[in-house]
């Protein structure tokens, strides 16, 4: 109960300063909609598997914009990289989006590709330049096919490690590194990865910086109480992570949407109607084209023939949805 008051206070002011800027910001918002109109493909790690994030996301676009198209198809997957790097010891290699790129892009044609990925390409290891090298050149990889195909590409920097939780486990400089025991100070590996995606930024590529986002969010939250965290694992946002994430998005996509206090808005959607509506939809579409699309793990490859049945159910929602908005209008 403690911690949950903190991080309503904290998010109240936090907030805040956030619908300040947003209202300045607002000022000079175009009606450009870069996720409306257009099918839209969202990969990445267990964290985007996990999908809370593209729930808010939806959740607000969808409420903002009720009469423009949405089209988003989230396949993240845990444990991927874009490097095709894993940590020394697993049983088997972490899976590489860049297996099944050609086919999510053949399959999907998307119009706009949301990536984000870096967390587990550094192997959870001090900084590596053949690790980074790699990385570097898998994300200039997915540029390419993706430009290729016809899409605009926006990465998105990866999230944040947090050690404190999990100090009892975390490994020092000259140990064995490795997703349990990962580098103590592994968020460093991730403020080099996100630096350089930064870099990439041109009026072709938009790069959504989450990371110094989070960090900030996060070390606010510890000048006030040492021990709070939204990676009570050191890895994996709880949703209000997860909120947080889909704030930035929205803020450097859609500035004039302003969201609401993280704890109280949280709360709100779990017993909002379109929100279930949406985030069954989300969990039936991601889980339908990524087994369509096709990948392997763990030694094990998963592949579904056909998608016509995932459509049908979708199309069920699509109408609830709408069946929704005419209720509330």
């Amino acid at each position: 109960m403690k911690l949950y008051f903190f991080i309503l206070v904290f998010s109240l002011s936090f907030c805040t300063s956030c619908k300040s800027e947003n209202k300045s910001e607002s000022v000079l918002a175009t009606k450009e909609l870069p996720l409306h109109n257009k099918r839209v493909l969202i990969l990445g790690n267990s964290i985007t598997q996990h999908g809370d994030y593209v729930d808010f996301i939806e959740y607000y676009l969808r409420t903002h914009y009720p009469d423009n198209q949405l089209d988003i198809i989230s396949i993240g997957l845990s444990g991927e990289t874009i490097s095709g790097t894993s940590e020394s010891g697993r049983d088997f290699p972490r899976p590489n989006v860049r297996k099944r790129l050609d086919s999510a892009l053949h399959m999907i044609s998307p119009e706009v590709v949301l990536a984000c990925y870096g967390m587990n390409d550094g192997n959870y290891n001090p900084l590596d330049s053949l690790r980074f090298e790699a990385y570097k050149k898998g994300i200039l990889e997915l540029k390419s096919k993706v430009e290729t195909h016809g899409g605009q590409l926006i990465l998105m920097t990866p999230t944040v490690f947090d050690p404190n939780p999990i100090e009892n486990r975390v490994s020092k400089a000259g140990e064995t590194h490795k997703y349990w025991h990962p580098y103590f100070k592994y968020n460093d590996v991730l403020t080099a990865y996100s630096d350089w995606l930064l870099s990439l930024e041109t009026e072709a590529v938009k790069v959504v910086d989450l990371h110094h986002y989070l960090d900030s969010v996060l070390t606010n939250m510890k000048l006030i109480k040492s021990d709070s965290t939204f990676v009570p694992d050191g890895i994996h946002p709880i949703k209000i992570g997860h909120f947080y994430m889909a704030q930035k998005i929205l803020k450097d996509l859609y500035p004039e949407i302003s969201t609401k206090n993280p704890v109280s808005e949280i709360e709100h959607l779990k017993e909002d109607s379109l929100f279930k509506l949406i985030r069954k939809r989300r969990e039936l579409r991601s889980e339908g084209w990524r087994n369509y699309v096709g990948y392997s793990k763990n030694g094990d490859t998963v592949k579904s023939d056909a998608i016509s049945s995932v459509k049908a159910e979708v199309e069920l929602l699509d109408d609830a949805i709408m069946k929704l908005y005419s209720q509330s209008n």
